[in-house]
């Protein structure tokens, strides 16, 4: 890469990079905090880059095999940056007999499929660019959601301190 070339959107940001470590850094050093330790990294980078990998695998004391293993095992972790605007539809057994098939054909440039989001009683799943569910979607439905002015700001989180 050249200094005049664009940033590769597979690098991360290093402050958020650096905010990833500082909240796996905050787990107990255990093998039983490697799904917290990789949501953690995942909450402020927004996906799961290798240095985020690897800093998992160093401070969990899990094989880095072990770490990707389970970093792919969860449909709520990725490997891949986000892509900025794209929903994700379900498509469980469930969502696909509720309808995920016609969400996917409502909007085929602003959706993607997803594994198995285990919402089954909520199907079809769709979620949203900002990591929110919303459930039981119809086409109409997600056209509108998408449309909404509220789809391009993520919804304000508290955390009560523990």
């Amino acid at each position: 890469m050249t200094p005049d070339s664009p940033s590769d959107a597979r690098e991360p940001d290093p402050a958020a990079l650096q905010a990833a470590r500082d909240a796996v850094d905050a787990l107990p050093r255990r093998k039983e905090q490697l799904l917290p330790a990789l949501l953690a990294a995942q909450h402020a980078i927004g996906w799961l880059p290798r240095a985020a990998v690897e800093h998992v695998h160093r401070h969990t004391r899990v094989p880095v095999s072990e770490v990707y293993a389970t970093a792919t095992a969860y449909s709520e972790l990725r490997l891949e940056p986000p892509v900025p605007g794209q929903w994700h539809v379900c498509t469980g057994v469930a969502c696909d007999l509720a309808g995920a098939p016609a969400l996917l054909a409502a909007a085929p440039d602003r959706t993607a499929r997803v594994d198995c989001q285990f919402l089954c009683a909520l199907a079809p799943v769709v979620v949203d660019e900002h990591e929110r569910l919303h459930g039981r979607m119809t086409p109409d439905d997600l056209r509108a959601r998408m449309e909404a002015p509220a789809a391009s700001k993520p919804a304000r989180r508290s955390r009560a301190k523990r």
